[in-house]
């Protein structure tokens, strides 16, 4: 992976190769981000940049041996760690490598569904032992293939259980000479304490608007300026959500929750029951994006709401939507209807029953939405 590939984030890139070209390679460092954030993009980045054997003042060269190793994810001194579903036989990472690499080629910004997805292992929990704890030690016992630095990539660390923490600990108290450990993680509060305070935090910020707007229209030619924008408010710095939008047509998901809320208000119990027929047929995956994308509206109506226009980040219909369902808002429904949505998105990743979880929503929200505050 390139640093000229990956989007944004120019500052964050220019220190990170600065860093390498005076020397200063932290012995473990903590890539730490939000989902679609770019976070194992640039430790995938940065790992080739510390490895090539040509580089220059901006980036890798791309086309040293080393480089074309990286492209394909077989750099010999470049060791792989991710969590995996377990079976009687199957406690490691190896057997599923070639899975993870192709699936990070074709998607440098994965995430856990997605890599779930990629498995095929539907609802099985995904994590990381013991067993792949010393397969990370058996792995840095071996010499550099290329008599340089070795690089250990852990995807996912917070994912390790107790056991498998604690020896991680005590590699990094004594880690082997030029060993690199890059640690790409997306919710550091799960890790050790112990461990966080061993790693340099290198930390990942969402994509800037204008960053992933301009990626937008870079894979989606056929976006206007305008709407690549508005889809790069929506999904808040994350291009997986700015991507499922624009091939999910986010128009639909506007309309769907705009009419949805009004059948809501007006308590309308027929129209929100057909609105459940069509959620049921949706699909799981757009019925967790509508969920997450009616969570922005909300918030950008609670914040229109408490008089703080300048940080509502709406265009078009959804603004003209965002002044007025405002008003429906008091502190008597404004966290409750935010809950309500979150529970709704919780349990459809656990496959609840659509149309009977829609429908209680549904109930829930005609109550909210008539709500007042008690004085």
């Amino acid at each position: 992976m390139l640093f000229s590939k990956v989007i944004g984030h120019a500052a964050l890139k220019a220190k990170l190769i600065g860093n390498i070209r005076e020397g200063r390679v932290a012995h473990a460092q903590l890539f730490m981000g939000p989902r679609g954030g770019g976070n194992l993009a640039l430790a995938l980045a940065y790992a080739q940049y510390l490895l090539c054997q040509d580089r220059d003042e901006a980036d890798a060269c791309g086309q040293c041996s080393s480089c074309l190793q990286m492209a394909k994810l077989e750099h010999p001194d470049v060791h792989l760690e991710f969590p995996v579903f377990f079976t009687e036989k199957v406690k490691v990472c190896e057997p599923f490598t070639a899975q993870w690499r192709q699936a990070v080629r074709q998607n440098p910004y994965l995430d856990i569904e997605q890599w779930r997805d990629q498995l095929e292992s539907e609802n099985k929990q995904l994590r990381m032992g013991v067993d792949i704890a010393q397969e990370i030690q058996r792995k840095l016992s071996l010499r550099s293939f290329m008599g340089g630095y070795k690089v250990m990539l852990i995807w996912l660390p917070e994912l390790m259980d107790a056991p498998a923490a604690n020896k991680l600990l005590k590699v990094l108290e004594e880690p082997e000479p030029n060993t690199v450990f890059l640690l790409v993680s997306v919710d550091a509060e799960q890790l050790l304490a112990t461990i966080l305070s061993r790693a340099q935090l290198v930390k990942v910020p969402a994509l800037r608007p204008t960053d992933l707007a301009e990626a937008l229209r870079e894979r989606f030619p056929e976006l206007a300026e305008e709407e690549a924008m508005a889809i790069a408010l929506r999904s808040e710095g994350d291009l997986l959500e700015a991507v499922d939008m624009a091939n999910k047509n986010e128009e639909e998901l506007f309309v769907f929750f705009r009419d949805w809320l009004r059948a809501c208000f007006k308590r309308e119990v027929n129209v929100a029951v057909e609105f459940g027929e069509a959620f049921q047929k949706m699909g799981r995956e757009r019925q967790k994006l509508l969920m997450r994308y009616g969570l922005y509206l909300i918030r950008q109506c609670a914040l229109q709401w408490q008089n703080v226009p300048e940080l509502v980040r709406v265009l078009g219909q959804e603004q003209e939507f965002v002044q007025n369902f405002s008003k429906l808002l008091n502190d008597a429904n404004v966290d409750a209807i935010r809950r309500e949505l979150e529970t709704a998105h919780y349990h459809i990743e656990r496959n609840a029953n659509p149309k009977i979880l829609f429908s209680d929503l549904s109930y829930r929200m005609m109550g909210l939405l008539r709500a007042t505050v008690v004085t």
